[in-house]
This record gives C-alpha cells, structure tokens and sequence, in this order.
C-alpha cells in the first residue's frame, strides 16, 4: 500500500496543475478500505503503537493533526483553511492535501507547508460563512463526489471536503472512521468535554456554542450520508468504543480497534 503511494506522488508530481494532479488518484485504490483518522476525544483511546502496527499496511488518511501520532503510516494528510500548524513529515510519500476558500491562501500554503494539491471550497446559498450553507445541513451529498467537481463544498469539516470524498474518488467501497465522534449522546451543553483528542473545551461562548450547534448538526445529518453512502454500495463504520456516538443509528459500530480490520 506504501509502495503505491509513494508512486502515485510521483506520478501527481508530472502535473503542474492541481486538478490533473488529483486526476492521478481516480480508482488507485479501488475495491480497498480507507481509514480516515480524525482529532476526536475518542482518538486518545488508541495507542499510537497499536494503530501504527494495525494499519501500516493499510490505506491511511489522516485528518490534521492525527498525523503527529501515525505519521510513518499515513498515506493521505488532509487539511482545511482552519488549520495553519506546521507539521513535520517523517514520511517523505504521505501526500499533502488542503481545501482552502480564500483566493490568496494557496500562495501562503504553498509558500509555508510541503503540499501536493490544493482544492477550493465554497460555500451554497447566499455564499455566507453560515452553517445553513454546508453541504451536510443541506443535505448535498452530490457535494462528495469529486467526478462532479473537484471544487469542494463547505461541509464543514475536512471529513466531508476531503476525506470521504477522496476516498470514493479513488474507489474505496469500505470507510472506517477513528476519532470520528461527533457529539457524544452523554453531553450537554455547559458540560466539560474533550472537543479534540489534543484538548479540553468547555463551551461556554459564543464560539464554542457555535461549535456545539455545528457537532450536534453535522451527528443529526448523518443518516443523509448512510443512505447516499449506501447507493454507491460503500459501507461505512465508526469506531466508537465507548458506545455512545450519536451519529445515525444504521452506522455500523465497532467498539475494538482490534475489530478495525473485520
């Protein structure tokens, strides 16, 4: 699996335009599952030297920054315009994508972070930064696939604008997703919680209420993705060890990540 991503980079590399680039990646791992790694609480769950052994011979796609803790196995890093950290790549193969909105941010990124392609984003509707223009809310599960349009719609978050549309792009009938907790069924709003497997959150403010609306949004329109998902005969499976993501309840769990693979 390494093997062919280091040559697909290589291949992408032939292309000085983004989205002949990405044109490189069409069906390369068809019929294969896609791990997407995600920075939710649940993430701290699994030791890195477990999942580092589980899955180096798998397809990895890891979301922000996952990647500090399985960077030798990571097939895929995907990052939105949210997120400006510097990372260091121990693996000179894993291939660097960003979805971005402003016009001006491809030169910045370019400028300060290894990267291979770039998509933009937009959003729908009136175009406003507002969560009734995403994808999800608007149930515009088209918005995944990328033999549409490589142009990404506001999802939000980097699972919908990258992650699970480049898994289908490139073929793959199974998703798993770790760290992909949503909003968990025990929460309430003013209750301390880990919003990231690298952080506490309590959502007091305005802000960090806007990110409860969002979470408690994007878990309720998941049962739009399970039935879109489902039409293109790709299963979807959330790791969810301690039994209590409230994404839709046809998601199929698993609560082992020694189950990862079954």
């Amino acid at each position: 699996m390494k093997d062919k991503t280091k040559k697909l980079k290589e291949l992408m590399w032939n292309h000085k335009e983004q989205y002949d680039r990405v044109g490189v990646l069409k069906d390369a791992f068809k019929g294969e599952t896609a791990y997407i790694c995600t920075s939710g609480p649940t993430f701290n769950q699994f030791p890195s030297e477990k999942l580092n052994e589980l899955l180096k011979d798998e397809l990895v796609l890891s979301i922000k920054q996952t990647q500090h803790l399985i960077d030798d196995i990571t097939d895929f890093h995907l990052l939105n315009f949210c997120n400006l950290t510097k990372y260091k790549y121990n693996n000179p193969n894993t291939i660097v994508g960003w979805a971005i909105w402003d016009e001006s941010q491809p030169y910045t990124i370019i400028e300060r972070f290894p990267v291979d392609f770039i998509l933009d984003t937009y959003k729908l509707n009136d175009g406003s930064a507002k969560i009734e223009n995403t994808m999800s809310h608007n149930d515009y599960w088209e918005g995944l696939d990328m033999n549409i349009d490589f142009s990404r719609p506001w999802g939000p978050g980097t699972m919908y604008e990258l992650a699970i549309p480049l898994a289908l792009y490139m073929g793959c009938d199974k998703i798993v997703t770790i760290g992909w907790d949503l909003f968990k069924n025990t929460i309430n709003s003013g209750q301390k919680q880990d919003d990231w497997f690298y952080n506490n959150i309590e959502y007091q403010n305005t802000k960090t209420l806007a990110g409860l609306n969002e979470h408690l949004m994007v878990a309720k329109k998941t049962k739009g993705l399970y039935e879109y998902l489902e039409k293109q005969d790709v299963e979807l499976v959330i790791v969810d060890p301690d039994g209590d993501n409230s994404a839709y309840d046809k998601i199929k769990r698993i609560k082992s990540i020694n189950d990862i693979k079954v």
